[in-house]
């Protein structure tokens, strides 16, 4: 594992490649203080938060959680005593008579053949052990990574059939018994999930975002460049087919340095400066979201807060969004379209 990291690092280093040099500052903003954009533009959203106790409590009411501890216990004493009995093994036979003599050779490859040459058994298993404790970790420092961490349990909660680990249960019919009550156990909790999502009744409709869509594709010439925030210029490019200069691929270091310039619409520059952003992305029109503007997951998240930590000679200004959202956004900008949510803002080159 450190070979492997040490190669990637020294690759990367020779190559050049920054798109995931923002994960290194995720962790390092987690565990200290370190703060800059694109690490509070993640910890400020919720699915990059701490795994909230809710979802050890849905484990919990399932049994999953209580089945996967008993399996890993069971797998890792297994493994344990297997080593040990090997060790005092290898012991017993270095001091035995003989143990000095020349090996037999493999008749293929003519080397001695030895029995640390031979596989460990369940190797495979012992990967999975490792693979869900790093899940484990992974999930709890960041709550959207729970998503590798529940079907890694549910594949080691399995190891509960296997005779090989469980033969210790009694014969094949007690021990199947007892792993037909578990799932019926599990089976009460899941029908009571299902049921609540199965309840969940609805349509998705957002009015506003379809008015600006059509305005887009009614108004605006097919090779006009949007940008402004990444869900929207998903769909303004998905729904309107427009050229964007920023999506929600956030992981490309490219379009991170791109978006960090759009929001600059929710900092407190100076409208000339980020005219002169936008107009070095050949943006023809930029979207502002105006609830961007004043909405924040907790304290020190919202968009202009987090421009402050990026750019403090400008703390204390008005936020651009702000202006933008008014009437007199000249000379830089030019409002062509606005509704309850967006404003679509030409910029003047």
């Amino acid at each position: 594992m450190l070979g492997t990291l040490g190669i990637k690092l020294i690759l990367s280093k020779i190559l050049h490649i920054q798109d995931d040099a923002h994960i290194s500052d995720i962790l390092r903003s987690k565990f200290g203080t370190f703060k800059n954009f694109h690490t509070m533009l993640y910890t400020c959203a919720k699915e990059f938060d701490l795994m909230e106790a809710e979802t050890p409590v849905r484990l919990l009411k399932t049994l999953l959680l209580p089945t996967v501890l008993f399996v890993m216990i069971t797998v890792v004493c297994n493994f344990v005593v297997k080593e040990y009995k090997s060790w005092l093994n290898m012991e017993t036979e270095a001091k035995s008579p003989g143990a000095g003599e020349p090996k037999p050779k493999d008749n293929k490859t003519d080397h001695p053949i030895s029995k640390d040459v031979v596989g460990k058994p369940n190797a495979e298993v012992l990967y999975h052990v490792f693979q869900l404790i790093a899940f484990t970790v992974m999930a709890v420092i960041i709550m959207r990574l729970k998503l590798f961490l529940t079907p890694q349990m549910a594949l080691f909660a399995s190891l509960i059939a296997s005779r090989q680990f469980f033969s210790w249960l009694g014969p094949k019919s007690r021990h199947y018994a007892i792993v037909a009550a578990i799932l019926a156990a599990m089976s009460i909790g899941g029908y009571f999930n299902i049921k609540m999502e199965l309840s969940i009744t609805g349509e998705f409709s957002n009015w506003p975002m379809e008015q600006m869509v059509e305005w887009i594709k009614a108004n605006t010439h097919k090779d006009a460049v949007f940008c402004g925030p990444m869900p929207t210029m998903a769909t303004v490019k998905l729904s309107a087919n427009r050229p964007i200069v920023n999506h929600p691929h956030y992981e490309d270091a490219g379009l991170r340095a791109r978006t960090k310039e759009v929001y600059s619409m929710y900092s407190r520059k100076s409208l000339a400066e980020i005219k002169e952003k936008l107009v070095k992305l050949r943006v023809n029109y930029a979207v502002v979201e105006q609830s961007w503007c004043i909405r924040k997951t907790r304290e020190g998240c919202g968009m202009p807060e987090i421009w402050d930590i990026e750019d403090p000679s400008n703390r204390g200004k008005m936020p651009a969004c702000e202006i933008l959202q008014g009437q007199n956004v000249g000379p830089h900008f030019r409002r062509v379209f606005k509704n309850d949510v967006y404003d679509i803002l030409e910029v003047i080159v």
